[in-house]
């Protein structure tokens, strides 16, 4: 069975505390037709993880992209999602927007490390640099924290008609401004989730389940 298998380059990279030095641009050989690539297949770096396997999972069902779909996330953090997108549609582009600086640095590094070429980042805040993005989307991720309305109504006015989107928050209050602005914007097909991810963790001869932060995941169709 084929599986993640690191493709070795010549540049160096550091190792963290007890792994082996690996090279800085690794390449991963991945080929299986499934989302949801290990949290471990991507670099990180202190302050910022990828979103969790099953989670992206998850978000990715709900924002059914098309093989040439035009998809922006708003908020692209490390890079995970993002990069399961481009992966499945080569035909189509993602735009990410991100606020920190090392944020986009450690997504580019993602992206080089994937050989992913249609994913395509940019340093800014939302809304005020939405228009660094190519315009039109028909899908959108926004994973922001508040204010979210300002934002949410900025990117809807940009969503094509029929276009679909997904906002991810960890926060009560976040959910709330998303299902009031969405209702008052006359979104269509709202769906609301809350999810939660528990993964089992052995400590000596003991088996727990650990849960990740939980997430609501709220989708709607313009």
């Amino acid at each position: 069975m084929t599986s993640l298998v690191p493709q070795p380059s010549d540049a160096g990279h550091s190792a963290r505390p007890g792994e082996l030095p690996r090279p800085e641009h690794e390449a991963y050989h991945w080929d299986f037709v499934t989302p949801g690539l290990p949290d471990g297949a991507f670099e990180d770096a202190p302050g910022f993880t990828p979103t969790p396997m099953e989670l992206r999972v998850m978000l990715l069902a709900h924002l059914r992209p098309r093989p040439d779909s035009l998809v922006w996330d708003i908020g692209g953090g490390t890079g995970a999602l993002a990069l399961e997108i481009a992966r499945l549609m080569p035909s189509g582009q993602v735009h990410t927007l991100e606020r920190d600086p090392d944020a986009v640095e450690l997504l580019e590094r993602n992206r080089r490390r994937f050989a992913i070429t249609n994913l395509h980042s940019h340093q800014g805040r939302a809304p005020a640099d939405l228009d660094q993005l190519p315009p039109h989307p028909d899908r959108v991720l926004l994973e922001v924290g508040r204010p979210l309305v300002d934002v949410l109504r900025a990117v809807w006015q940009a969503l094509r008609p029929e276009g679909r989107l997904v906002i991810s928050t960890v926060s009560l209050e976040g959910l709330v401004d998303a299902s009031d602005t969405l209702a008052q914007l006359g979104a269509r097909d709202v769906q609301v989730v809350q999810a939660t991810v528990h993964r089992m963790q052995r400590r000596g001869s003991q088996a727990k389940l650990a849960a990740a932060e939980p997430l609501f995941v709220i989708a709607a169709e313009r």
